[in-house]
């Protein structure tokens, strides 16, 4: 019998029988599914976040403080950093050409007949720089404003969006806090991140916000530094280690009292998360796969069942061993790759649809994720197949055609 014979044959047992095969190839297009929709979602992800890491600067370096006793509600014994750290990270760190101290708030701000509840950064002129964050209208605050603690201000686009004004609100003034701050620039436009708008934002100099804040500026400050190279980075991150340490008198034996994070960091464990994510879809598709495979060995077998006469008279007709086993291996084969297309297609759209009606960004499906999810469909076909096909084909043929 010819291949191209055994296919068509093949395909005609299955449509006879087409309920039983959808219902067969189930556990095939769940375990299918899961892993394309699962690996579509984690690609757009991964590039996503590295887009959004590189976006920052391969060379951005954050400081953060940390706390030894997160349940101690005294301030005076929180951990802090301060603008001295930042001060000395720039001197004594050899390879960090910029720092920039950062104390984050949310303030209501007013604007004409508008109030918002608005994010607030409070941070010096290098932030534009490290962040590579520039305005497209109007300025960024420069040292004199830091110096002389200046109001004024610069708003992201959706901020503007949010109190309804437009470019012409350079020059005019907004207030907070009981302030009344000039808007000198808008920043440009750099979208959002998981759901949430990097342009929802008032930038305002560091020195001005300690003044409107006080200690409550201090208690939360970090700092974020930029390394010359990008390649320097970790001998940057060792530097600020060392210096940081030394200021704030920690023992040879005691944990740093702050962490300090660089892209590749940041990098590092996101991709640790993913494993781990995709380290339990293994174990969650192992199990629907093994009970798809199950599945389709018992119809193959049933199918063997109620064909003895056929294969009887096949081999009656001259029919060989070898084409008995390549026709019934050949209906387990595309009753597993029927389910795994299907389950392709579920997997693609299931992606598209936590995508359109969630924050995450847009899933990206990768070619070799298409070709394993079809592999994989192959594999368990071949497999479970493989038993109800050699049966097939030992039959004794006189016993076949004998068989009511």
């Amino acid at each position: 019998m010819h291949l191209g014979e055994t296919v068509r044959s093949a395909l005609t047992q299955l449509w006879v029988n087409r309920f039983r095969s959808v219902l067969t190839t189930v556990g095939i297009v769940i375990a299918v599914s899961a892993v394309i929709s699962v690996v579509t979602i984690l690609q757009g992800m991964s590039l996503y976040i590295q887009e959004f890491i590189q976006g920052l600067g391969s060379d951005a370096i954050w400081i953060s403080p940390v706390a030894a006793d997160q349940r101690d509600s005294d301030r005076s014994k929180r951990v802090r950093l301060t603008v001295d750290d930042a001060i000395d990270i720039q001197k004594r760190c050899g390879h960090v050409v910029a720092v920039s101290p950062m104390f984050q708030n949310q303030i209501q701000l007013k604007y004409r007949n508008r109030e918002v509840i608005a994010p607030l950064l409070a941070t010096t002129p290098s932030f534009r720089k490290i962040r590579n964050w520039y305005p497209d209208d109007g300025r960024f605050f420069g040292e004199i404003d830091l110096s002389q603690s200046r109001n004024v201000c610069v708003l992201g686009r959706e901020l503007l969006r949010k109190i309804d004004a437009d470019e012409r609100i350079i020059g005019q003034e907004v207030s907070f806090e009981g302030r009344v701050f000039t808007v000198i620039g808008l920043l440009e436009k750099k979208g959002a991140f998981l759901g949430k708008s990097q342009d929802d934002v008032l930038i305002v100099p560091l020195t001005t916000a300690r003044k409107i804040f006080g200690a409550r500026s201090q208690d939360t400050l970090q700092i974020l530094a930029q390394a010359d190279r990008s390649e320097r980075a970790n001998d940057a991150r060792d530097q600020i280690e060392e210096v940081l340490r030394d200021r704030h008198g920690l023992a040879l034996q005691e944990k740093n009292d702050f962490e300090i994070t660089t892209q590749d960091q940041a990098l590092s464990f996101f991709n640790r998360a993913s494993r781990v994510t995709t380290f339990v879809l293994a174990g969650v598709v192992s199990i629907s796969l093994l009970v798809g495979g199950i599945g389709i060995m018992n119809i193959m077998l049933v199918s063997v069942t109620e064909r003895t006469r056929e294969i009887g008279i096949l081999k009656a007709l001259g029919s060989r061993d070898k084409d008995i086993l390549l026709q019934f291996l050949i209906e387990a084969l595309l009753l597993s790759l029927i389910g795994g297309t299907i389950g392709v297609v579920l997997g693609v759209l299931a992606g598209y649809a936590v995508s359109w009606f969630s924050p995450i960004p847009s899933p990206t499906v990768p070619i070799w994720a298409i070709s394993l999810g079809f592999l994989f469909s192959a594999g368990v076909g071949v497999f479970f197949g493989m038993y109800p096909a050699v049966k097939a084909a030992r039959l004794n043929p006189i016993e076949a055609l004998r068989y009511e």
